[in-house]
């Protein structure tokens, strides 16, 4: 029988996914970008108390564990291995992000193949399985969402397990049959929830997605099966996370080989460690910076999407999760302090006066888009309006903010992101990591150890 997941699994074993010299840029900037953040977020306290409960669980190993503290356990069980970075990569909300499937993919990705790497995988091999999981986690995102994210569901969760399940399946190279069942255990145990965003259980999703990949793979590879019509099944995925018909999915499907979701969509790399829902409103407070004195504002008008503003409901943050889903507090420190960085966040800026001040102040307004279907569009910018108490108005409006495809960030900032989130001596690491794609023993420079040309 003929299904829509065989065809996504022929493909993913199957596809010679080769990549353009841009696309392969991407993907290199993109996997080492979320590596700097599993740095950053292996210190966060969400990050060090998953560790401990994984320790606590005996799921000792030998898969390494990125940013692990050196009187810690440096290595866990794979699935575990994998679900730590993928916490560790998310904590802080400052890992990329696609526009289609609204996930966080290389979050997921990436751990999964640094707990698959053996010694002597290449960076080529890296890359495959990479794009592998990138096709399957957005192709599924083009038919599913927005309706699925509508519905309360954690897109990095239900549709990152499932691209898991298909990196880890290439880069072991499975069958298209074995891989076929794979994607099915993954969607299975494809589960979570929008309403944890701003808790711990944001990241630990992510964590789940990542070991849920791991898993899914280790049972087809051991001969067990499941149903190859998950996917379209009138009781399966489509309809019962999004409630859409499974010819949305045909329409997403046919697309396979045409071009490289990678290539076609790109990759969103995070210049602030906030929602990427909150990155227009900061790109506009930084170009009306300049203009306004924080003392002379009167009121912040912030108009969005709505479905943007529902994932953003914390007015008053309480906490480092919170904050990063809060768009008042992300505007304050857009207005007062050039943007937010991860030492604001550590000094809990947003208890400041001036930045408690500029939040009382704002008021957001959420409207119907008129491209519903799409996460940032020319038609449905975000739009703020800073009133001074003379009544003067000032304002902005924004629909690719920084670090989308349309509006990249510079390699320098993306070089400076990377030595802040990885510490210490990282500007020889980072040289190094430059060339991982035509690296001969990618694992070992991924941890930090000396590759082959």
């Amino acid at each position: 029988m003929k299904t829509l997941l065989g065809a996504l699994a022929a493909f993913v074993a199957e596809a010679p996914l080769q990549a353009d010299a841009q696309t392969l840029s991407m993907l290199r900037d993109g996997v080492v970008d979320v590596l700097g953040c599993m740095h950053a977020g292996a210190r966060t306290e969400v990050g060090r108390r998953s560790r401990k409960a994984v320790a606590s669980m005996g799921a000792q190993g030998d898969a390494p564990l990125v940013g692990a503290d050196m009187d810690a356990a440096r290595g866990a069980a794979r699935p575990q291995a994998a679900f730590l970075n993928a916490v560790a990569a998310h904590a802080l909300d400052f890992d990329d992000w696609e526009l289609p499937g609204n996930t966080h993919p290389s979050a997921v990705l990436l751990p999964v193949l640094l707990a698959l790497a053996g010694e002597e995988t290449s960076g080529m091999e890296f890359c495959r399985a990479y794009l592998a999981g990138f096709e399957v986690i957005v192709r599924l995102g083009e038919a599913l969402n927005f309706e699925m994210y509508a519905k309360g569901w954690h897109s990095t969760a239900t549709l990152g397990a499932v691209g898991a399940a298909a990196a880890a399946a290439r880069l072991a190279g499975g069958s298209a049959a074995e891989t076929t069942s794979a994607l099915s255990f993954a969607a299975s145990a494809a589960v979570g929830y929008t309403c944890q965003f701003g808790s711990h259980a944001k990241p630990v999703q992510a964590g789940f997605a990542a070991r849920a990949g791991i898993e899914a793979w280790g049972l087809a590879a051991a001969g067990l099966t499941a149903r190859p019509d998950v996917l379209e099944h009138e009781r399966g995925m489509a309809a019962l996370l999004a409630g859409v018909p499974g010819i949305r999915l045909q329409a997403a499907l046919a697309r396979l080989g045409d071009k490289l979701a990678l290539t076609e969509h790109g990759l969103v790399l995070k210049p602030w460690p906030s929602c990427g829902y909150t990155h227009r409103m900061t790109t506009c407070a930084l170009r009306l910076r300049g203009q306004v004195d924080g003392r002379d504002i009167a009121q912040i008008d912030l108009h969005l999407p709505d479905f943007h503003a529902d994932i953003l409901p914390f007015a008053q943050p309480q906490s480092r999760s919170e904050a990063c889903f809060s768009l008042p507090f992300a505007v304050a420190a857009g207005l007062a302090r050039g943007g937010l960085t991860l030492a604001d966040i550590d000094a809990e800026i947003w208890r400041e006066p001036d930045i408690a001040a500029l939040m009382e102040k704002t008021r957001l307004h959420p409207f119907r888009p008129r491209r519903p279907g799409r996460n940032y569009a020319e038609e449905d910018p975000d739009r703020m309006v800073v009133t001074l108490r003379g009544g003067e108005r000032l304002e902005d409006s924004c629909a690719f903010p920084l670090g989308t495809p349309q509006t990249p960030l510079p390699r320098r900032q993306l070089r400076e992101k990377f030595a802040a989130n990885a510490g210490g001596e990282s500007a020889g690491w980072l040289a190094r990591l430059d060339e991982w794609p035509q690296s001969g023993r990618v694992l070992a420079l991924m941890t930090g150890g000396s590759a082959s040309p």
